[in-house]
């Protein structure tokens, strides 16, 4: 079931509840179907805090699928993608801020973190108690086919790796080489260099600012190609 709700290839919608966050307030918003955000409004921020208590890894749900990443959803249905949801073990935390005052939350399954549109696994969102008063907003998700990339292997690597890996192999599979060819030789040099630091155990944090030049090259490659199409 959840294996063929992976690989749709079609625009779908998904709802979720709009929160409303009144000046200097504190809001918790239960996400379905487990977890919490805490909202808090101060003076021009609010402040997002996110915890989930059992997650799976985002792999289990497709091979090619990698992190999570967390959107804040307008009543309009724009979304703003935060950032990536951490990991320690099977919980999620996650902090961040926003200028918006009115939006619901989204978190969902993705090849990497810079995506730009909802992936269609959308394994949580805000929902609040059942109340007539309450606004609700329906956003499509699924707009891009990741059902024929090929699986990357994570073992021994960070997620950083993986996730520059796999955005790269995006950029490859709808031509950005073609396309936006400067854009994905920055992202091929980017992934090179990252390459050589894998080979030679470079420490983390070398590693991670090399995996997401990799990450950010690729991902505005494949912008610009969609764009172009």
């Amino acid at each position: 079931m959840i294996l063929s709700f992976v690989l749709l290839l079609a625009l779908t919608n998904t709802d979720l509840d709009i929160v409303t966050l009144p000046p200097s307030s504190e809001v918790r918003v239960p996400l379905t179907p487990s977890g919490r955000a805490d909202l808090k409004r101060e003076g021009t921020v609010t402040r997002i805090k996110i915890e989930i208590d059992r997650v799976a890894p985002p792999s289990s749900l497709a091979a090619m699928l990698t992190t999570y990443v967390v959107w804040a959803v307008s009543p309009e249905g724009i979304v703003d993608n935060l950032g990536e949801l951490d990991l320690n073990g099977v919980k999620g935390q996650f902090n961040a801020t926003s200028r918006l005052t009115e939006f619901g939350i989204l978190i969902t399954a993705e090849p990497h973190y810079m995506v730009d549109r909802p992936n269609a696994v959308a394994v949580y969102r805000s929902q609040t108690a059942q109340d007539p008063r309450r606004k609700t907003a329906s956003i499509a998700i699924g707009a891009y086919d990741y059902s024929k990339l090929q699986a990357i292997s994570a073992a021994g690597v960070h997620s950083s790796v993986t996730q520059a890996r796999i955005a790269f192999q995006i950029a490859q599979s709808i031509g950005a080489d073609r396309l936006a060819p400067q854009e994905f030789r920055n992202a091929q040099v980017a992934l090179g260099s990252l390459e050589e630091l894998v080979t030679r155990a470079a420490p983390l944090d070398i590693v991670w600012p090399t995996a997401n030049e990799a990450i950010r090259w690729a991902e505005r490659a494949a912008e610009i190609s969609r764009q172009s199409r």
